[in-house]
């Protein structure tokens, strides 16, 4: 094919270029930018620069078209924060409301959990089996497919997947209780500190609000909960591809069916395309939260979204990964 396009046939592309431009785009940023690109192409014939010129102005208006939308985008949670990390790990804001505010943040507490977990595998070996205590069995929050009995064994494997999927407090404070509970908040802080979480504090591994006044509850912040879920995903991805099972079968350690998880209570698995992962929460304190990583444009890009202290954390997620996502 002939590197050379006619100025005739050029105009036509022009033409037909701005007539699918939406028309509230601005028509000024619009003209100027395609007035230095038809000048670029009479001066420099070849099908590279012309290419390259139309790709730039497309981006362009990719680009203005998210900002729009997250200059006017309206959530009811009390704190929110969506960061892009590209495939060399370099990290961009794209909104955040509140990113610093110290908020209660119910069961995402239990990414802390797991982390310690798989990090510890020498002392959590995934086929351990772990009896279930009294206090264990006493956590507030039932499960929804059948609750843990008090002096069963169950594998850690299994205990891992009922806290994600299922955001069991049982099964979390069991995993706690394996090495006690006192020294795995102990872990919990340590590991806020190392990780750099200045603004995070742990009291219990379930993320439930504690019933006495004078004890506080586990609280953190949008910014510090994207900074952990980063860290997660770098080193331990498995703990978000729990997450992300639609449903998942307890098995007793003789290889019995214990019970069945039929749906995962990620209300927006299998709605918004792209998920590698999340965690949701709630409780009395905290209200509705949500955390959610989804792929970005970019092969090797992902999109960390936090949403603390929502009516609707499904509804305000939504909302924030439209905004966001170009």
């Amino acid at each position: 094919m002939n590197s050379d396009i006619s100025k005739k046939n050029l105009k036509v592309l022009f033409i037909i270029l701005i007539m699918s431009m939406p028309f509230w785009w601005g028509m000024n940023v619009f003209a100027n930018n395609l007035e230095s690109f038809y000048f670029a192409r009479m001066a420099n014939g070849t099908s590279e620069i012309f290419t390259a010129q139309l790709n730039r102005i497309i981006l362009l208006h990719k680009a203005e078209q998210r900002q729009r939308k997250i200059d006017s985008l309206q959530i009811g949670a009390r704190a929110a924060i969506s960061v892009e990390m590209d495939k060399n790990g370099k990290e961009r804001i794209l909104y955040e409301n509140n990113s610093g505010q110290f908020l209660p943040i119910a069961s995402l507490t239990k990414l802390m959990t797991a982390l310690i977990v798989f990090d510890l595998n020498e002392t959590y070996n995934s086929s351990q089996l772990i009896i279930i205590s009294k206090e264990a069995f006493d956590q507030e929050g039932s499960l929804r497919y059948g609750d843990l009995i008090v002096g069963e064994k169950i594998s850690i494997e299994n205990l891992l997947n009922i806290m994600l999927i299922e955001s069991s407090n049982d099964a979390a404070f069991a995993l706690a209780e394996f090495i006690s509970k006192d020294a795995f908040v102990d872990l919990m802080n340590y590991y806020a500190q190392d990780l750099e979480l200045a603004d995070t504090k742990f009291f219990n591994p379930t993320g439930l609000d504690e019933a006495s006044p004078s004890k506080e509850s586990n609280f953190s912040t949008v910014q510090d909960l994207a900074r952990l879920a980063e860290y997660i995903l770098e080193n331990y991805p498995r703990i978000f591809e729990i997450t992300t099972k639609k449903n998942y079968g307890v098995f007793n350690h003789d290889g019995s069916l214990r019970y069945f998880m039929p749906q995962n209570i990620n209300e927006l698995l299998g709605e918004i395309p792209g998920i590698i992962g999340g965690k949701t929460g709630f409780s009395i304190l905290a209200n509705g939260c949500l955390l959610l990583v989804v792929n970005g444009e970019e092969k090797g890009s992902y999109i960390i979204n936090v949403v603390l202290g929502s009516g609707d954390r499904f509804g305000d997620m939504r909302k924030l990964i439209e905004a966001v996502r170009e």
